[in-house]
């Protein structure tokens, strides 16, 4: 299973992380390659090898939904996935890293409060370590797999480093330079996880306008050199820079809206 096409300058990087014990050490690798030119303190990578491997310990825990071809020897969809790329942030940039699996649920029925775990405990304790090592920023959503033969509907769970401003700008550069460019390719990224079946996309090229009708309650708008949409939070907007992001938060939002569960603190994700 390979990247998709848009793992380029500005995309994500989707990696599948292994259903045994050592999906963790796996994690630990792809992060270092991931983070290697970002310019990171060995602090900072520390951090972040830390958390991943919290969080990609957790999938074995999240393998139900795994799917296999018919000698059951090769898994099709539903495995665990490592997602990394760089998005802007009220402070500059910042590379985000999400641990996806394909259950919707948590072990313990609901998402653990990490406020309230300890770090001797068995249960929600990998989630506490990620929010103290990530300084909040972190959290979780329901979404999409980028990888295998179908897009399964799952979790992700992310926490963001920041980066040096030169870096973040580096590997953010050589987005659509228009507003029907920029629709067409965010239209490719939501069509690719799988939830393109009622998207409409029209384009007014004269005024450079393009709206995006991905289901009843998500309209995305592109115009005056941005991306804007509504989300339960109120009027969201990004650059062009962004559009990686956007096409995650426009899942997310369709994920909520087509199949709610219930709502979880996810303070700083799409800030």
């Amino acid at each position: 299973m390979n990247s998709p096409a848009y793992a380029k300058a500005g995309g994500c990087q989707a990696r599948p992380l292994p259903l045994d014990g050592t999906c963790a050490g796996v994690a630990r690798r792809l992060f270092r390659e991931a983070v290697a030119d970002m310019g990171l303190s060995a602090d900072v990578v520390h951090d972040g090898v830390t958390m991943v491997s919290e969080l990609a310990a957790n999938t074995l825990h999240a393998q139900g939904n795994v799917e296999f071809d018919g000698s059951r020897q090769r898994p099709v969809t539903g495995s665990p996935e490592m997602w990394s790329y760089v998005r802007g942030c009220a402070t500059g940039y910042e590379i985000v890293c999400k641990i996806f699996d394909s259950q919707r649920g948590w072990k313990s029925g609901t998402p653990p409060d990490p406020s309230r775990v300890s770090l001797e405990s068995i249960n929600g304790r990998g989630l506490r370590v990620v929010s103290e090592l990530s300084d909040g920023r972190w959290g979780h959503h329901p979404t999409r797999a980028r990888l295998g033969r179908w897009k399964v509907q799952g979790k992700a769970v992310w926490f963001a480093i920041p980066v040096p401003s030169a870096k973040g700008a580096a590997r953010l550069a050589d987005r659509p330079v228009t507003c029907c460019e920029a629709a067409k390719e965010l239209e490719a990224m939501i069509v690719d996880r799988g939830i393109g079946r009622r998207l409409v996309r029209t384009d007014e090229s004269v005024c450079d306008i393009a709206v995006l009708s991905v289901c009843r309650d998500l309209t995305v708008w592109c115009r005056n050199g941005a991306i804007a949409w509504t989300s339960g939070e109120g009027y969201v907007w990004r650059g062009f820079a962004d559009l990686v992001e956007v096409a995650e938060q426009i899942v997310r939002a369709h994920e909520e809206l087509e199949f709610p569960v219930a709502s979880s603190e996810d303070p700083s994700e799409g800030s």
